[in-house]
């Protein structure tokens, strides 16, 4: 399952990095200022999500590490 959210996640930031050179050409005007911009917060964006990653595995390993409850103790939390 992970191997395939990375994948979507890869191919959908593949996509907006080739929306963000399209608009480029697009928008001829945009001055060097805008242009630096958009480019500092797709950085951004870029960098988020690599710390996002970084903390679901994070937190998949911790939860991995915990304590297993019992089904009995469950059951018996649960009623």
């Amino acid at each position: 399952m992970e191997s395939s959210e990375n994948e979507l996640t890869t191919t959908s930031r593949e996509k907006n990095t080739k929306s963000c050179e399209e608009l480029y050409e697009v928008q001829p005007e945009w001055d060097e200022a805008a242009k630096q911009l958009i480019l500092k917060l797709q950085q951004e964006v870029q960098a988020l999500a690599a710390e996002n990653q970084r903390l679901r595995k994070a937190l998949l390993a911790q939860r991995a590490k915990g304590p297993k409850m019992s089904t009995k103790l469950r059951d018996a939390l649960y009623e």
